[in-house]
């Protein structure tokens, strides 16, 4: 089984986390709590270039943390996606409402 390591980088007006591994429901666990107390106080970069695998689960928490930052105010991006992590964005056909950037130059 895949683990899920998570980095975090704090910027300006937002903290980055760098996903590696699989974000899947054996391992969103303690990263769900991270990610909901965070995006209720600031803006969310999710760097998913090193994520093998993206599971329903994981995509459920990604599209609830999305519609948590919209009600607080704050926005959660989804940085360099591996081709595992956009297959299964692309695969929910909501792939045009999230916020996909290349850099965190592009952080609003």
């Amino acid at each position: 089984m895949e683990q899920l390591i998570v980095t975090e980088k704090d910027g300006t007006n937002y903290k980055v986390f760098e996903l590696a591994g699989a974000l899947n429901a054996y391992t969103l666990g303690e990263f769900q709590e991270t990610l909901y107390s965070t995006i209720a106080k600031t803006n969310v970069v999710l760097d998913m270039s090193h994520l093998i695998e993206l599971d329903a689960s994981g995509i459920g928490l990604l599209m609830a943390a999305f519609n948590d930052s919209e009600s607080a105010g704050t926005k959660l991006y989804f940085m360099s996606m591996s081709n595992e992590s956009e297959k299964a964005i692309a695969a929910t056909g909501f792939k045009y409402l999230f916020n996909l950037i290349n850099s965190v130059t592009e952080v609003k």
